[in-house]
């Protein structure tokens, strides 16, 4: 009824008249082609909306993935800079723990040449202490003792030497007062750098003052 009423509304008198001359199958025939346009429009516009929608969908998601690739690289790129930065720590403490076993092994050696040096210097002072021994004198006759006093051989007395063990150490303590290392007294005085280094250990607190 709606649909007639349109028709009138639109159609000629003339035009009215055909349609009525028509039968029912080709009024069913119109309608059904009618129809079918109709929703091949619609469908095409269908179809427009989802690729549109699609092709939205895509650019938002394209969008998202960058956004979260560029998120990724910077915190890779912070994860990489703090690595590298422990490793260049780790590597500096390596070679720093290298050199210090260097110079432990450099001060060991030192230490044990001193040593030997100290041993030697004791050796020689024990030796220097020790008594000379007293020669046993045979018995003599009556006759080689006025014999002896006949002779009066003349005794030649020992020259003592200037340089002691205390004149040396008296001046070790007084060439380091005036700032002399110990291999310049060593030098100068003509003794070994183990005596020196041992003096001076011993008479420290004077040396400093």
């Amino acid at each position: 009824m709606v649909g007639s009423f349109f028709i009138t509304e639109r159609l000629s008198p003339s035009e009215l008249n055909k349609i009525a001359e028509l039968s029912k199958d080709e009024l069913g025939r119109i309608i059904d082609g009618a129809l079918s346009d109709a929703s091949s429009k619609v469908e095409e516009a269908i179809q427009t909306q989802i690729d549109a929608s699609s092709e939205q969908v895509e650019r938002a998601l394209e969008k998202e993935t960058n956004e979260k690739i560029m998120a990724i690289s910077e915190y890779s790129d912070t994860v990489m800079e703090n690595m590298n930065k422990t490793h260049n720590e780790i590597m500096f403490l390596y070679n720093m723990l290298n050199d210090k076993h260097a110079e432990l092994t450099g001060l060991a050696t030192d230490l044990q040449k001193i040593a030997a040096n100290v041993k030697s210097i004791q050796d020689g002072l024990a030796k220097k202490k020790a008594p000379e021994p007293v020669p046993v004198a045979r018995p003599e006759s009556v006759e080689e003792k006025v014999e002896i006093k006949e002779q009066k051989i003349p005794v030649v007395k020992k020259k003592e030497n200037p340089d002691t063990e205390e004149n040396h150490t008296g001046k070790i303590l007084e060439m380091r007062k005036k700032g002399m290392q110990s291999v310049e007294i060593a030098k100068a005085l003509g003794v070994g750098l183990g005596e020196v280094n041992l003096v001076l250990g011993l008479y420290k607190g004077d040396t400093d003052s």
